[in-house]
């Protein structure tokens, strides 16, 4: 056995971290954050996520992404038509059409409503 293994941890020891999460370091212990960061910015608001030149730029990015998921939402849905309509498979087919369904009509409720009530007897 080599030194060098032992100093090394392998991929599969080290765990993945979350790409959500603040890139930015410690001054004294170097550590990672720990700190959620903000939509469309890499770093928490303690490490700069809060100044107006990165609210503004995040802001830009988070535009672009939603102008990039619209434009691909056409292509998607053509896809899913043509999935209704040739595919060989009666799954396949019914999945695609549940998929058009839900996303033009929407989804079934998935939350149950109840109405309570609650009677607090104090005994003073």
């Amino acid at each position: 056995m080599v030194a060098t293994d032992l100093m090394v941890p392998s991929e599969s020891e080290t765990p993945a971290r979350d790409p959500r999460k603040c890139t930015a370091r410690s001054k004294h212990s170097r550590k990672l954050c720990e700190r959620w960061s903000m939509a469309g910015q890499r770093v928490c608001m303690v490490h700069g996520g809060k100044s107006k030149q990165a609210l503004s730029k995040a802001s830009e990015m988070v535009e672009l992404a939603e102008l990039k998921l619209r434009g691909l939402a056409p292509v998607a849905v053509s896809q899913l038509e043509s999935l209704c309509t040739t595919a060989t498979s009666e799954s396949v087919r019914l999945g695609a059409a549940r998929d058009l369904a839900d996303r033009s009509v929407g989804r079934a409720t998935e939350r149950v409503q109840i109405a309570a009530q609650v009677v607090v007897k104090r005994p003073w």
